[in-house]
């Protein structure tokens, strides 16, 4: 091997180094160049494209590296790639698993499903989407628990961080009560959260109407309307809000 072969071939090796670490940020640079694009949470849109994107970027990296080496090494690439393809058909028939996998995390990556970041319910699984490819999207509960979840197994999401969400709270009032107290209650409540809350806040809190009710107790649905992502936030105050206004009225409550 000559000394121009040499640098030439160590020149290939570090500026495929270089590109690899790099790819991250081409990835990102890529989709803020689609400005036209609308999407739902930009942000997370932005991360959630720009890991698929750096993830083919890499592919296309790592390829054309391994052909230009083997090339500067005047070895004839033909016969790898041609042994990668037969080799790609035959794993192909084993992994029809894989290949479910990746048309269906196509389909929820173009259709924006959801995004990392976003809070899910896929099946008994509810957490937070911490990341998601082709073939697996990994979300995480509350109490910490990582699940990884192949694509093609979900059939049915439920999508918790999409626009908006309500909390939903019944309220079990004494029958002897007027609901002109019970009204100022609902007041009190909204008021405490528009002070706090108020960007967050679409709508209520309010009465939605009296699910049941007996001879001692009715039975009140309380709900507001809030920012998806802020539901977490937002619902522990509500109810601290709720019970200072039952408090401060003096609701007799079952």
């Amino acid at each position: 091997m000559n000394l121009g072969t040499l640098i030439r071939l160590v020149s290939v090796i570090a500026g495929s180094i270089v590109l690899w670490y790099l790819s991250n940020s081409i990835g990102n640079y890529l989709i803020l160049k689609i400005g036209n694009l609308q999407y739902r949470g930009d942000k997370q849109r932005i991360i959630t494209l720009g890991s698929l994107i750096t993830w083919i970027i890499r592919v296309v990296i790592g390829v054309a590296a391994v052909i230009w080496v083997l090339r500067l090494l005047n070895i004839d690439p033909s016969p790898f790639i041609a042994g990668a393809g037969i080799l790609g058909l035959a794993v192909s028939f084993g992994s029809q698993n894989l290949i479910r996998d990746t048309i269906n995390g196509f389909f929820i990556i173009l259709e924006n499903q959801y995004d990392i970041g976003d809070e899910v319910k896929i099946g008994a699984i509810q957490g937070t989407v911490e990341s998601l490819t082709l073939r697996i999207t990994r979300v995480r509960d509350d109490s910490g628990a990582l699940y990884i979840v192949p694509n093609s197994t979900i059939s049915q999401v439920a999508n918790l961080s999409d626009r908006w969400s309500r909390i939903l709270y019944t309220l079990n009032v004494s029958s002897k009560e007027p609901l002109e107290k019970l009204e100022r209650v609902i007041s009190y409540t909204k008021d405490k959260l528009q002070d706090k809350y108020d960007k967050e806040l679409i709508e209520g809190p309010r009465i939605d109407g009296i699910q049941a009710f007996d001879a001692a107790t009715l039975k009140v649905m309380v709900s507001c309307k809030v920012i998806a992502p802020k539901k977490k936030v937002i619902e522990p105050f509500f109810l601290l809000s709720l019970k200072e206004g039952v408090e401060k009225e003096n609701l007799i409550i079952a």
